[in-house]
């Protein structure tokens, strides 16, 4: 397992994946907000795919309404981006 991180942590860190009905897997990750925007993503134990796709998140810093949104999204905010 490996981790890869992108971007900048500044702002505020939204860490999804580490809860008790999720411990079983082994992928998580954190997304950083600052100014409405997605600055920085890191993630661990995740595919090739998966990093190119938290790279795109961190390079094109989409805008995200709310923590709450990274939060019940997690990985898949950055596949569907």
């Amino acid at each position: 397992m490996s981790w890869q991180f992108y971007g900048d942590n500044v702002g505020e860190a939204v860490t999804w994946g580490r809860e008790a009905a999720q411990l079983s897997s082994s992928k998580f990750g954190t997304y950083w907000i600052k100014d409405g925007k997605v600055v920085g993503a890191f993630l661990e134990g995740g595919s090739p795919e998966e990093n190119k796709a938290i790279a795109k998140v961190a390079k094109e810093q989409p805008a995200v309404s709310s923590k709450d949104e990274l939060l019940s999204a997690g990985l898949s905010f950055a596949t569907t981006i």
